[in-house]
């Protein structure tokens, strides 16, 4: 039997370039799968939120603006069923007639994200939180 050089080359370049297209097609598939989505959106936080309450520490109202909303900063002491008071802030936009419901120590009712508890809505439709 003849050997033929040229096929041996062309044998060794088809296998170099297959393992080549291998590894690489393994290192992206690994590369795409470690890049999965690790923050929820804003909606998500906002679907997972249960109700909670709290107590105002401290509220300082911004200027009236647009539509009759106030910009509001809170100081709280939120209460969630099955965990510790915790102290935290959040801001929301609140209706010009409902300042009241957010006064230094009034209790409020709220909603809470209890995967992470940064995230603080208000319970109603007089607050909005600012965006």
């Amino acid at each position: 039997m003849e050997h033929k050089p040229l096929i041996d080359i062309f044998g060794i370049i088809l296998a170099i370039t297959m393992v080549g297209t291998a590894v690489w097609v393994l290192v992206r598939m690994r590369r795409f799968s470690g890049k999965k989505k690790t923050k929820d959106d804003p909606q998500t936080h906002r679907e997972r939120a249960v109700w909670a309450w709290a107590r105002i520490v401290t509220s300082i109202q911004g200027a009236a603006g647009l539509g009759g909303m106030v910009q509001v900063a809170l100081e709280l002491e939120v209460h969630l069923p099955g965990t510790p008071m915790y102290a935290a802030t959040t801001t929301w936009l609140v209706e010009q007639e409902a300042l009241e419901y957010v006064g230094r120590e009034k209790e409020i009712s709220l909603k809470v994200d209890p995967q992470d508890l940064k995230y603080i809505y208000p319970n109603g439709s007089w607050a909005k939180e600012v965006a």
